[in-house]
């Protein structure tokens, strides 16, 4: 049995549903205690109060965080890339066995 179009749509709607539940439950148990905008305003008052070279070590501190952050989300999107690839084709064994 090869993959239909159908079996295709269906994965791909359970998947996109399981993805967009888990943000939804995730996001939902992020705190946040302030504003983006008030933070950012607390951010600029900050800095302006610096010295050059505080200011600048500031921001390659605040960088290197940033950085740190869109590695581990790579990681992360790339490992379930390869769930991904590997339940397709654990699916088309199953379904080529089924046939």
């Amino acid at each position: 049995m090869k993959m239909t179009k159908e079996i295709e749509e269906f994965l791909n709607l359970a998947i996109t549903e399981h993805m967009g539940k888990a943000y939804t439950d995730w996001k939902l148990k992020q705190q946040t205690d302030t504003e983006p905008d008030k933070v950012e305003e607390e951010y600029e008052k900050v800095i302006v109060s610096l010295s050059p070279e505080q200011e600048e070590a500031i921001t390659k501190y605040c960088d290197a965080i940033f950085n740190s952050g869109a590695d581990t989300e790579e990681f992360f999107y790339r490992l379930g890339l390869k769930d991904g690839m590997k339940l397709k084709k654990c699916m088309k064994q199953i379904l080529k066995a089924l046939s």
